[in-house]
């Protein structure tokens, strides 16, 4: 009996009771910030955030119950920030335009979580800057020269702060993940001609080992990924990515080369909640995802995946109805907007334009039975005008069911989506979609940017209008 109670003791003694841990956010006032987990267990995506907005002072205090240490996204003003929060902690995170400040218990953990994502920022400028200084190197010596005076000033913090190994040993394998994507990247694409030296400095830089450990933790696992895979398979393998039949299956095939166990787990996992938050519905994910379950059947992300992919195999579980949802013909002859609404001559039509690659079109959707129900006693045509391009036929037909968009629908060919761009462009060219249309009997566009369907009040205003006309 007393073995039993020392070695119940011994166990009790093991286990920590939750503890509050207090973080405090201090910014612009009456502004949004939304939080998520960011441990090796957790998918980072902004979607899995809680929102709350700071007061009129500018501040927002939240409490989370732990009983371990652990991560978190925080995103303030419209960037991303980790922190580092322990049971019992309190630690403010200031923020303004210019500055970010740290303060609290875990002050130490927090600037060299901030010295990573610094130096992450810094990296992916690559992507979307032309004259990035690191694509001006003559030879791989100078990229990387160029590159250490960065990753020196991020790891000088990580190195010099006193904190346990296992943590600053993680940090410096998440700088150098995030300095290889780097130097791959800017060879790839800001070198031209490139010699032995280059291609051998590129294959080092995707083809080296990964820490599988820290890979578990890093936060930008899946968007890094989703970078190397292409550049592995058109650098070292002489391919071209326009023959790819199957992006999805592509990705998931090509990173098996490049990652193992828990490291590809993660990044599989990210790959799928992605097409998931997206609604993209992609029926390949459907034996990806049991693909995933087979390789890792205990894995801790079939909680954030299992639901979604559901909802997918329902996606294409629906059948288009003629009778309900009316399919117009589209062929090259239509080469306006004009010509489109022919077979709605004599009807005042509302135009929902609209791709199933758009977001904010899908919830728009959302709003349509409401509308409907207000504007029942019109006399109005609903035309939803679709201008994805041809292979994504199939996912536009499955969507029309799908979200029960009763009425008319046109897939825009090739001519048509031309001249809608043409035709409701700005003089760049460029169209932000949804984007909402009155055509009146005759068809032509009375209202070039009519209410949306969130605004039901204002749209019948518009729609009585031109029923009276």
């Amino acid at each position: 009996m007393k073995k039993l109670l020392f070695m119940a003791s011994l166990v009790l003694a093991g286990c920590h009771a939750p503890e509050p841990a207090t973080l405090v956010v201090k910014t612009e006032p009456n502004s949004e910030v939304v939080y998520w987990g960011a441990g090796k267990d957790e998918i980072y995506s902004y979607a899995l955030g809680k929102k709350d907005t700071t007061n009129a002072e500018g501040y927002m205090t939240c409490q989370m119950e732990l009983d371990a240490p652990k991560l978190m996204a925080v995103n303030v003003l419209n960037k991303p920030y980790t922190l580092y929060l322990t049971p019992g902690s309190r630690d403010t995170l200031t923020v303004t335009k210019e500055a970010l400040q740290l303060a609290g218990t875990n002050k130490a953990y927090n600037e060299c979580l901030r010295a990573v994502d610094d130096y992450k920022s810094y990296c992916e400028k690559i992507l979307y800057t032309w004259n990035h200084e690191l694509k001006s190197a003559k030879t791989p010596d100078e990229l990387k020269q160029m590159n250490k005076a960065h990753y020196d000033k991020a790891a000088s913090v990580i190195q010099h702060a006193a904190l346990p190994a296992s943590f600053i040993e993680e940090q410096m394998a998440h700088l150098s993940f995030i300095s290889r994507q780097a130097i791959a990247y800017a060879i790839m694409y800001g070198v031209q001609d490139k010699t032995d030296a280059w291609k051998a400095e590129l294959k080092e830089a995707l083809l080296a080992p990964w820490d599988e450990a820290a890979m578990q933790s890093y936060r930008g696992v899946g968007w890094m990924a989703r970078q190397l895979a292409p550049m592995k398979f058109i650098a070292l393998e002489g391919g071209n990515m326009r023959t790819v039949a199957d992006p999805s299956r592509f990705m998931f095939d090509q990173c098996k080369e490049l990652f193992k166990g828990k490291a590809l787990e993660r990044i599989w996992a990210s790959f799928i909640y992605d097409d998931i938050v997206n609604k993209r519905y992609t029926e390949v994910f459907i034996s990806l995802f049991d693909e995933f379950k087979q390789a890792y059947p205990d894995s801790p992300y079939h909680a954030y995946l299992q639901e979604g992919i559901a909802e997918t195999i329902r996606f294409h579980q629906g059948q288009l109805d003629e009778n309900r949802y009316h399919v117009l013909p589209c062929d090259s002859t239509m080469t306006s907007i004009s010509e489109a609404m022919k077979p709605l001559r004599g009807k005042v039509v509302y135009v929902d334009v609209w791709a199933t690659w758009c977001g904010p079109c899908k919830v728009m959707f959302g709003h349509v039975p409401a509308l409907k129900e207000k504007a029942k006693d019109l006399d109005v045509a609903y035309l939803y005008l679709s201008i994805d391009a041809p292979q994504a036929e199939n996912t536009w037909r499955k969507s029309i069911p799908y979200y029960d968009l009763n009425g008319y629908h046109l897939l825009a060919g090739k001519e048509l989506t031309q001249a809608v761009y043409r035709e409701l462009g700005d003089e760049r060219g460029i169209l932000s979609i949804p984007r909402f249309l009155i055509v009146d009997k005759e068809g032509k566009i009375v209202e070039p940017y009519a209410a949306s369907p969130d605004q039901p009040d204002e749209l019948i205003k518009q729609l009585k209008k031109v029923l009276a006309q």
